[in-house]
């Protein structure tokens, strides 16, 4: 895991090569650098843009890429990061910086450096301050990333509380990383983040809902999760865990499968213990600045949850519960809640407040045999009109009485809905 394999070499060769030439014949190094690198290094071949440093300066960066780029941006200049793009290739080039901040904001008073390692040393962790030098393919690695990622350490290239204080967002993408990497925080950036975790409030509400989104979308959630728990960023983000006694089901999110919704799905396992009601669950969401479509299937998935839990306690034991008690129940869940039930089913048994064993053998049969046709009624607006000879407030109410027959008996065609609707229109007018 000390270089680069040559299917990577060959395409980042292609890809910026010559760029990297063009420098060294300026006089200047240049150096890949970023999650490109360690990527790479664990054999997951090359993902995202091309980051690249290197001792030149703005202007010469921009020089140097005029006869290279088809395309370039400088707003991140002030920055000392001019961006290009070559046919399908992106780069984003950044002369060697030094960084110090501000005691009440995360935004970097950039000074530049005149060498990688002083540059490598202001980054985030280890397994991220390596660098390739073009065109020699030099692995520079002066804070021990590859024996970290070899070891499944989490550490900071310099005093943690320092990079924390600095940037307090570091301590969520510490989480991210446990889980994406499969690393182990060491002890000393632990109590640092215990101990600097509190300026974490200068960091607005949208980027730690970026941060904490990236984190609930890996495959696996399980490390940063309990990472937020260790450290009590958890108890500071979900005010709820502050005081809760329920156990944070960290292990138990990863079993969440490949859905659409999977980052709701997860927020529903998370707050379900320590909230009272979907609506509590919620104003913690907003109060992040979590988004809409994902606060609303958060709580749909917790009223889903809800309602399984109410139709397990209704059900009775199984020598006793017959289906003329069971089944209307089970299609009210389905039609209620059926594009919510997995991610509920699965919460509850995370909470470890499991759905009785008939109804979830109910829940399975129903779903299987008449779920599709539960989801919707047979006839709109439309046809009941044309049923009744009328129109206004009648028609809702002539709705909302069908679809409880179709919970009571079953899906129903279309002829027997219009038979339904026309009894139910002769007994209502006497």
């Amino acid at each position: 895991m000390t270089t680069l394999s040559d299917e990577d070499q060959r395409q980042l060769d292609e890809r910026v090569g010559a760029l990297a030439e063009t420098f060294a014949d300026a006089g200047h190094r240049f150096f890949l650098v970023g999650g490109l690198v360690r990527d790479a290094l664990l054999g997951r071949g090359l993902t995202g843009d091309i980051d690249i440093t290197t001792d030149a300066v703005p202007d010469r960066i921009a020089q140097l890429l005029a006869g290279w780029a088809d395309t370039m941006w400088d707003q991140g200049k002030s920055f000392g990061t001019i961006g290009a793009r070559r046919g399908s290739t992106t780069v984003e080039i950044t002369t060697h910086r030094a960084e110090s901040y501000d005691s009440e904001s995360r935004k970097p008073s950039v000074r530049f450096a005149d060498d990688i390692a002083t540059d490598l040393s202001r980054r985030d962790f280890t397994v991220n301050a390596m660098a390739v030098e073009l065109p020699e393919w030099t692995l520079i690695d002066p804070y021990g990333g590859t024996e970290d990622l070899a070891n499944g350490v989490l550490r900071t290239p310099s005093e943690p509380a320092g990079l924390f204080s600095d940037d307090p967002l570091r301590m969520l993408r510490a989480a991210r990383f446990c889980s994406q990497l499969s690393l182990s925080a060491e002890p000393e950036l632990v109590a640092a983040v215990r101990s600097v975790r509190p300026r974490l409030a200068i960091v607005s509400r949208e980027r730690i809902a970026t941060e904490l989104t990236k984190l609930l979308e890996l495959p696996s959630v399980a490390a940063g999760v309990a990472f937020l728990v260790t450290t009590g960023l958890l108890g500071d983000l979900v005010p709820p865990w502050r005081t809760g006694v329920a156990e944070v089901p960290a292990a138990a999110m990863d079993s969440v499968g490949d859905w659409v919704g999977r980052v709701p799905a997860r927020w529903a396992m998370l707050l379900g213990p320590v909230c009272d009601d979907d609506a509590q669950a919620a104003r913690c969401l907003s109060a992040l600045r979590i988004r809409g479509t994902t606060i609303r299937t958060t709580r749909a998935i917790l009223r889903a949850a809800h309602a399984v839990e109410a139709a397990s306690a209704d059900a009775g034991p199984p020598e006793v519960a017959d289906a003329l008690r069971w089944r209307p129940a089970v299609r009210r869940l389905v039609a209620d809640h059926d594009a919510n039930l997995d991610a509920a089913l699965v919460a509850l048994r995370a909470w470890d407040r499991p759905a009785a064993a008939p109804l979830s053998a109910w829940l399975a049969d129903v779903r299987a045999a008449e779920g599709e046709a539960l989801g919707r009624l047979p006839v709109d607006g439309h046809r009941v009109m044309e049923v009744l000879g009328r129109s206004g407030s009648v028609v809702g109410e002539a709705l909302a009485w069908l679809r409880e027959r179709q919970i009571e008996l079953g899906p129903l065609s279309a002829a027997r809905a219009g038979e339904l609707l026309a009894e139910w229109d002769r007994r209502r007018n006497g």
